[in-house]
């Protein structure tokens, strides 16, 4: 997919947009900050030239991949330590959104190569 400028930063925003949208409902505060922390520099670094920008949007990307399975290690580590069977299926639940998101963060980084 060939996408202008605009059209690239919009989807890694709204991406980003949709990441925050999961920690919130995974009542992760940390991660919520990381992702806002994430929205304010790219919005700071939206009137930086072309090449910076495609490359920063990446590495947001991957920054964001990184964050994700931060959580997951996280998740997995609680997983083990209890044996309540209520818990363990929310911390599954909430894996499984983590996956489905990292899969859509991986498509993001993958337009940027097609």
């Amino acid at each position: 997919m060939d996408h202008g400028d605009n059209e690239q930063t919009s989807l890694s925003l709204d991406d980003y947009l949709d990441l925050l949208n999961l920690a919130i409902r995974l009542k992760d505060r940390k991660w919520q900050a990381d992702i806002i922390r994430t929205l304010h520099l790219m919005q700071e670094s939206q009137g930086e030239e072309q090449a910076k920008s495609e490359e920063c949007t990446e590495q947001e990307l991957w920054q964001c991949v990184d964050q994700i399975n931060e959580r997951m290690s996280a998740l997995y580590h609680e997983l083990k330590a209890t044996d309540d069977k209520d818990i363990q299926r929310k911390l599954l639940d909430q894996m499984w959104e983590l996956k489905i998101a990292r899969v859509e963060v991986f498509r993001k980084i993958r337009s940027i190569y097609q």
